[in-house]
């Protein structure tokens, strides 16, 4: 009776153990999950859309949490779901859903430049914003782009952008380099995973916004 009682206590303690490893492994999941989600992710560049500014396997760390509080501001460079039909679908699926739903999107970097209420027109090799705050267009001062391709940028368009929609274009003005708002349009907001933050390799530096001619 007492090798019997001693069994039983023995298979109860097991239980107790790998319940609270079960416990343990859920917690830590739910804990990378979050992390990964909602504050910071690694991102590797890949291409030279973004040169001079970012160079092809540049190891960034990617802030995804002040974005919660406030919208992405112009000359902010992020990282952004390229959107695509089947992205937009999987971009509007709840948090949930997307767990266990094989993500379609690319992810693209690119810089800001037109944020909400803007009106942004790329014409003659130049790029010019109208603030909300502006009655007049104001060629923007890029100074990032590599000197040889300033006042070269491709393009004859204009796009007013209404609530939650961004224009990005990649700091590379060369042409055929960059895919961005100049080919497929605005931007919408939940389309953008986050803010360059830090770049670990190969070079640490934390990533700095220029400051523009735009008055915002």
């Amino acid at each position: 009776m007492f090798y019997s009682y001693t069994i039983n206590m023995l298979k109860n303690d097991s239980v107790s153990i790998l319940l609270e490893i079960f416990k343990t492994v859920i917690i830590i999941v739910i804990i990378i999950v979050s992390i990964r989600n909602f504050v910071v992710q690694p991102f590797y560049v890949v291409g030279s859309s973004m040169e001079p500014s970012f160079q092809n396997n540049d190891y960034l760390i990617i802030d995804e949490f002040t974005y919660h509080f406030r919208q992405p501001r112009r000359g902010e460079v992020i990282v952004l779901k390229h959107p695509t039909p089947e992205c937009d679908i999987f971009v509007g699926e709840n948090f949930f859903a997307k767990l266990f739903t094989k993500e379609p999107c690319r992810n693209y970097i690119k810089r800001v430049i037109g944020t909400p209420g803007d009106t942004v027109k790329v014409e003659g090799g130049n790029v010019y914003v109208k603030s909300k705050s502006s009655s007049d267009f104001t060629i923007l001062n890029e100074n990032y782009i590599d000197s040889q391709f300033k006042g070269q940028t491709l393009g004859n368009q204009v796009r007013d952008l209404q609530a939650d929609e961004f224009y990005v274009i990649g700091d590379n003005r060369a042409p055929g380099e960059s895919s961005d708002s100049r080919e497929w349009g605005i931007l919408k907001r939940d389309h953008i995973v986050g803010k360059t933050w830090l770049r670990l390799l190969p070079k640490y530096s934390r990533i700095s916004t220029p400051i523009y001619n735009t008055g915002n």
